[in-house]
């Protein structure tokens, strides 16, 4: 599993379901919370995954 799909899967457990495809990237969205995050397509790594988690956290606590 690729680092992309494992934050795809994070995102999904976190409650964030796909919304759109933009540019480069694709945009997922947590209706309860009413935050986006952005999630690259093409050179994701795992910093980049460490990225989309510490977004997901900082959505949670409301800020």
């Amino acid at each position: 599993m690729t680092p992309r799909d494992k934050a795809i899967n994070d995102l999904n457990n976190a409650g964030y379901v796909f919304d759109r495809h933009g540019a480069n990237h694709d945009i997922y969205w947590n209706k309860k919370l009413n935050r986006k995050i952005p999630l690259k397509r093409h050179g994701f790594n795992d910093n980049d995954r460490s990225y989309i988690n510490k977004e997901i956290r900082r959505n949670q606590l409301g800020s």
